[in-house]
């Protein structure tokens, strides 16, 4: 009998998206493993850091010559292994999201069962599909700025947030407020920033395209210390912000959208006894206890319900369209999140 095959994009070399990724026809699963669950994709997300691990990969494995891409994907049960059966929690025809979900950029995706989280029916599917990554990574670097800054130091300085027009960037924004921090934003444009601060009211944004950007961050910090700095960003920057940053202060880097290495030398960290820390989601799956993980994830579908304008969507492309899609990730001033749907 013919081996059931799917379509899927996937890596065959190493490089930019360009030339290091193909749709093709793959094989399917084979057998379920007892913990494994099997989703029909509706959306799976194409997030910059799929586009970060494409170009940071250093090798394709020989066997079978590909990777497959995309992190998290928004769809229904199509089968489950028999421990999971047996447990009843989930059903064929579930709605879910896979959090993360290895392999999303298909029509079909194998997840374990300990990363599927089941979806009410007042959660779109555009919100469902970008909703935890984000959430958790802001949770995340949320938790590092304070290992990183005495609660103290946060309560009487101020907090620049870059990449502010990002769901991530916009979730800090939203965090810092809500907890008693000041936060200040910087995005690209004009129209990016007087964008974030119409949707989060009290956030001041400043345009690292205005010539004259740091005197607007100093009169938005309003004589606070600048004790922290949220960088999806990177590059040249963190250099540029010297100026502005406290002796102490904690640069929380997750990202690197701006390409290149972070612009500090050692000069710049010794001379100001600066903490740099490194953030990424993932860690959130062996450091953060159960109970904190559960939390999260109520506390994210809680916050979709009451502010979805933070969640906004942008195009979806079908997976014959994959460059597109990525084309349209890496688009100055994109206004909300890309997408990628099998059918």
């Amino acid at each position: 009998m013919k081996e059931p095959h799917m379509k899927a994009v996937i890596q065959t070399a190493l490089g930019e998206p360009g030339r290091a990724l193909a749709l093709t026809d793959i094989a399917e699963h084979g057998e379920l493993s007892p913990n494994d669950v099997l989703i029909d994709v509706a959306l799976a997300p194409v997030h910059h850091g799929d586009l970060h691990l494409i170009r940071a990969l250093s090798g394709i494995p020989a066997q079978p010559g590909h990777v497959r891409r995309g992190s998290e994907a928004v769809g229904t049960v199509r089968a489950l292994g028999a421990e999971i059966a047996k447990k009843g929690e989930l059903k064929a025809g579930s709605r879910v999201v896979g959090f993360p979900a290895v392999g999303a950029w298909a029509e079909r995706v194998v997840v374990p069962a300990y990363c599927v989280i089941p979806i009410p029916d007042d959660l779109s599917d555009e919100v469902a599909a970008q909703l935890f990554i984000n959430y958790v990574t802001a949770r995340m670097i949320m938790r590092g700025l304070r290992k990183s800054v005495t609660q103290d130091a946060l309560s009487k300085g101020a907090v620049l947030v870059t990449g502010a027009s990002t769901v991530v960037g916009r979730l800090l924004l939203y965090f810092m407020l809500r907890d008693g921090i000041h936060p200040i934003g910087l995005a690209r444009s004009e129209a990016s920033a007087e964008r974030v601060q119409s949707e989060i009211s009290g956030v001041s944004v400043a345009a690292t395209a205005d010539a004259d950007w740091r005197s607007r961050v100093a009169s938005y910090a309003d004589g606070r210390p600048i004790v922290g700095v949220a960088d999806c960003v990177s590059g040249a920057l963190v250099g540029d912000l010297v100026p502005l940053l406290a002796d102490d202060c904690a640069i929380v880097t997750y990202g690197n959208l701006g390409g290149g290495p972070i612009g500090l030398d050692g000069f710049d960290v010794t001379d100001h006894q600066y903490v740099v820390r490194g953030v990424t989601f993932v860690r959130w799956f062996t450091e953060v206890p159960p109970d904190e993980q559960a939390a999260d994830i109520a506390a994210a579908m809680k916050l979709a319900r009451e502010l979805p304008s933070l969640f906004t969507a942008s195009n979806t492309f079908n997976l014959e369209a994959f460059q597109e899609a990525i084309a349209a990730v890496e688009r100055p001033d994109r206004s909300g999140f890309v997408f990628l749907a099998p059918k």
